[in-house]
């Protein structure tokens, strides 16, 4: 009985000892192995906060993005062009004359100004009854002065001149002026075009 005891308590004693070999063991890999999931969790919290940042730089970059376009939609909305027409129903001669907020003066001896404006002088008419032509495609804020010059009086008398300013808002007339002179010739201004430069609507100032 004694000799069964015995047995009994060496097969405890050696159970007790693995397991705690075991347990032993296990502690010892787990500190072993400790700093490195300190340093995953730190890789993985440094990973999340650049991709935190980077997504923050493409919506600033985003955001700019959307302002840039907005503002040039805003100029497009702004963006005018201008045609000037002159009509006159007698067979003498009179020529349009438009100066533009730069000074420059657009007429049959002057049609254009390249590298300085886009504008043109298109059409000339000596004999009447006719139509003279000044156009711009994209004017710039500021004032144009609209004149007539009588240049050949052919039918000796006066002579009536209507005008017609097209923009992108659609169609102003412009007043009537009657020219009595070519001899000296006989300089009138018809109107003053005002193109605003917050929403480049085209008006008559005078």
């Amino acid at each position: 009985m004694k000799a069964r005891g015995r047995a009994l308590n060496i097969f405890s004693m050696s159970a007790l000892d693995l397991f705690a070999s075991a347990l032993g063991a296990f502690i010892l890999l787990a500190v072993i192995a400790l700093p490195f999931f300190a340093n995953t969790a730190q890789l993985d919290d440094a990973t999340l906060l650049s991709q935190i940042v980077q997504a923050r730089e493409e919506l600033a970059q985003a955001q700019e993005e959307l302002a840039q376009a907005q503002a040039e939609l805003e100029e497009a909305a702004k963006a005018n062009f201008m045609v000037v027409i002159m009509s006159w129903s007698t067979t003498d001669d009179v020529d349009l004359h438009v100066i533009d907020p730069g000074g420059r003066e657009f007429y049959h001896g002057r049609e254009e100004y390249p590298g300085l404006s886009e504008a043109k002088f298109e059409e000339d008419v000596i004999n009447g009854p006719g139509n003279e032509l000044w156009l711009h495609p994209k004017v710039t804020p500021g004032e144009y002065v609209i004149e007539y010059v009588y240049h050949t009086d052919r039918d000796r008398r006066p002579v009536r001149v209507r005008g017609t300013v097209l923009h992108r808002d659609g169609r102003t007339a412009l007043p009537e002026v009657t020219l009595r002179s070519a001899s000296p010739r006989e300089r009138r201004r018809a109107a003053v075009l005002r193109v605003t430069a917050e929403n480049g609507r085209v008006q008559v100032a005078g």
